[in-house]
């Protein structure tokens, strides 16, 4: 097994200074491996522990720890989750029915296959959420529907990617990832939708460009590109904008509803000051599923509110845990993750 650069290789994981994403620097000599990843490596480095990169493209690798070889993909999908767990979490109807069986708040909404009928929709209040039922990352997913004619064309783009697609009830409110290992809460982020800030001279179109230096349009980069789309035009003309149109200064302006680090939106670290309430569900949604690592999204409709099972709801169990955004946000410091994820992968034997 390699162990190259062990003592020049020098990340900006190291970085425990509070900074933003852009202060994120590439692994040298592992530039091309998703961020999570690179910040996977350079803890094995930092440990001096022996590892094989297996293949680079599709960031997986074996590491040596007390004479154990541990296979890791992507820098967090291993032994450490069983392949139940990660079924239940790869598929959004089963992981309402297993957050069902805890108790714990999920949105309202139906499955439909191909072939449904359209009076199906009526069992779901406007506004609505369309989501396909098994991709990550926000492809497909339209947010905040108004009339039913928006969910049906929400609903046939979202069956272009996938076989099933769920509809359910909007819920209001603010989007967090919670990262559980071993059953703990290590860190909290803010997930913030691509958002743009006016200086009553630029263009929203020019203000994105501005934003977009610095970032990547792939997962080597903690942070990255707005992405241009129908949800993106969607949204400026529900709020009587387009490309052309010039904020005020100060004017924040949101360009879509979900919050996905995928499509531009900005992670803030929030891990102090979440109440220990939700970090309580964030542990019992993780539980649900038997997920010893996992990135649980919840919406917490006021957070300033008394904490309370009407007050949020589980969105997703993410059974791959990116963790860039954790060590690197746009807002907040560096909680240095990578630490507890390597250390319950070696438990997992």
């Amino acid at each position: 097994m390699e162990n190259q650069h062990q003592q020049k290789n020098k990340s900006a994981s190291d970085e425990t200074t509070p900074g933003p994403g852009s202060n994120f620097t590439p692994l040298s000599g592992y530039e091309h491996f998703e961020a999570t990843t690179q910040i996977i490596i350079a803890e094995i480095l930092r440990r001096k522990l022996p590892f094989e990169i297996i293949d680079a493209n599709n960031n997986l690798l074996a590491v040596r720890h007390q004479n154990k070889e541990y296979i890791i993909h992507e820098g967090t999908i291993s032994d450490a989750n069983s392949l139940i767990a990660y079924w239940i979490s790869n598929d959004k109807w089963m992981t309402r029915q297993f957050l069902q069986r805890s108790g714990i708040s999920h949105a309202n909404g139906i499955l439909l296959e191909r072939g449904f009928l359209p009076a199906q929709l009526n069992a779901v209040q406007l506004p609505a959420v369309v989501k396909p039922v098994d991709t990550d990352h926000g492809i497909a997913v339209s947010t905040n529907l108004q009339s039913r004619d928006e969910v049906m064309k929400a609903v046939e783009n979202a069956f272009q990617f996938s076989k099933k697609v769920i509809v359910e009830e909007y819920f209001p409110g603010r989007e967090f990832r919670f990262l559980v290992v071993d059953y703990e809460v290590r860190a909290v982020a803010f997930r913030e939708p691509a958002n743009v800030t006016g200086d009553g001279i630029q263009t929203i179109q020019q203000l994105i460009d501005q934003k977009n230096v610095g970032r990547g349009t792939d997962y080597r980069h903690p942070l990255l590109k707005i992405v241009f789309d129908d949800e993106v035009l969607r949204h400026l003309k529900a709020n009587s904008l387009n490309l052309n149109s010039i904020l005020k200064n100060g004017e924040k302006v949101y360009l879509r509803k979900n919050s996905n680090l995928s499509t531009g939106g900005d992670s803030i670290d929030i891990t102090d000051e979440m109440p220990s309430f939700y970090k309580d569900v964030a542990v019992k949604a993780a539980q649900s599923a038997g997920l010893k690592i996992a990135g649980i999204d919840i919406i917490i409709q006021d957070i300033d509110a008394a904490p309370a099972p009407g007050n949020y709801i589980v969105v997703e169990l993410n059974a791959p845990a990116m963790l860039s955004m954790h060590d690197f946000p746009y807002i907040g410091k560096n909680r240095h993750v990578e630490k507890y994820v390597l250390d319950v992968i070696f438990s997992s034997k």
